[in-house]
């Protein structure tokens, strides 16, 4: 390099480290240091290892050492626990703590801020990507005595620290335990067909709060709150066995099927029942019309006899006339009327037809009547 051969820029032909550019790496001597430690140690402890002082500072550094290893660090979201001779004496906050070390204290740092995870009925295989079903904890038996495959998924986290370390053996196996139980004492407590349809969402809020009374229960003296708070409880899965299932789905098409003919039964009854009753209202609606007519007909003819009365009572030739004659305009009205005269004599006839002759007065006038307009229209083509 540069300084190899202008000597760099520290001068006298050095390398950056110092050293001849011409005499090479050499080794270190360790023999001379040894030397120098044991005479460091000489002047330290100058009894040697044996005497009193190197004794007492022997010691002295073990404790020193012993005292570091109490130091631990509690990260965020984790609770820092105290021990001392095997009792709880308080917790911490996140950062860097320190207790009595083993054997006289210990501590524990439990994760506090996350949701853990508990599966009722199946195991979720990350490897595969599939379900594997646990029969022994899903299957259930109804209220009325059928058999039911539930699955649920249970997040959970840490209430209170000191009761779940100390009052709850295996945290997880307690939960698991738990809810199995509040399942099956809500799902006892159900039909089948109310669980499968609409008493999931009831089902998951009894069995969680029967969960939690149960978890709030294992409490070691007269600590404060639960060790576990369930904060959700979800049910994956409510039907019938793998091994019944399609015997299942012909009932459950069976029974629509039978709900579905029994409304088309109910559809065809309110419709006949509908069709019938407007029937009767429609009869019952003329009938009373028809009693009406008839009231105001018979109403109305006695009204006209009342007042043909009063008028016979004020002129009886005139009313008796005039009552002759409406008769028998309303019986000869629609009769052929040949007028006879029994005075004819010679070569005349002896009768009159009227009608005929009322014809041809109407048939005549509507000639004249054509006529007249036919002449109106030449008379504008012109």
């Amino acid at each position: 390099m540069a300084w190899n051969n202008q000597g760099g820029p520290w001068g006298g032909g050095q390398s950056p480290w110092g050293r001849g550019s011409g005499g090479g790496n050499q080794p270190p001597d360790f023999e001379e240091m040894i030397k120098r430690g044991q005479d460091r140690m000489k002047s330290i402890l100058p009894g040697g290892f044996g005497s009193g002082r190197a004794i007492a500072l022997i010691v002295a550094a073990a404790i020193v050492l012993w005292l570091i290893t109490g130091f631990y660090v509690v990260n965020p979201g984790q609770v820092g626990v105290n021990m001392l001779f095997g009792r709880f004496v308080s917790q911490t906050l996140p950062g860097l703590r320190w207790n009595w070390p083993v054997p006289i204290g210990d501590h524990f740092t439990p994760d506090v801020a996350t949701r853990n995870r508990v599966e009722v009925g199946f195991r979720a295989e990350t490897a595969s990507g599939s379900d594997r079903d646990v029969p022994e904890e899903s299957l259930m038996l109804t209220g009325n005595e059928n058999i039911i495959d539930v699955r649920a998924v249970v997040l959970w986290r840490i209430n209170n620290v000191e009761q779940y370390l100390f009052g709850i053996g295996d945290p997880e196996a307690s939960v698991k335990n738990t809810v199995e139980a509040a399942l099956r004492e809500i799902i006892g407590q159900s039909t089948f067909e109310y669980a499968i349809t609409e008493g999931r969402g009831s089902i998951e809020v009894k069995a969680r709060d029967l969960a939690q009374q149960m978890l709030d229960s294992y409490r070691m003296g007269n600590g404060n709150g639960g060790a576990i708070t369930i904060e959700q409880l979800s049910l994956q899965k409510v039907d019938a066995p793998s091994e019944v299932i399609d015997a299942f789905r012909d009932v459950q098409k069976a029974r629509a099927d039978k709900e579905a003919a029994i409304n088309d039964a109910q559809a065809y009854f309110n419709q006949v029942t509908e069709e019938a009753i407007g029937q009767s209202t429609q009869i019952v609606k003329q009938a009373e019309a028809y009693k009406a007519e008839k009231v105001a007909v018979a109403q109305g003819d006695a009204q006209r006899f009342l007042s043909v009365y009063e008028q016979y009572k004020q002129a009886p030739t005139i009313t008796e006339r005039r009552l002759y004659l409406e008769t028998m305009s309303g019986l000869l009205g629609d009769m052929n009327k040949i007028i006879i005269d029994d005075k004819a004599s010679g070569g005349a006839v002896p009768y009159l037809p009227l009608d005929q002759l009322l014809k041809s007065q109407k048939a005549g006038s509507a000639d004249n009547a054509g006529g007249t307009a036919g002449s109106n229209n030449a008379g504008a083509g012109q």
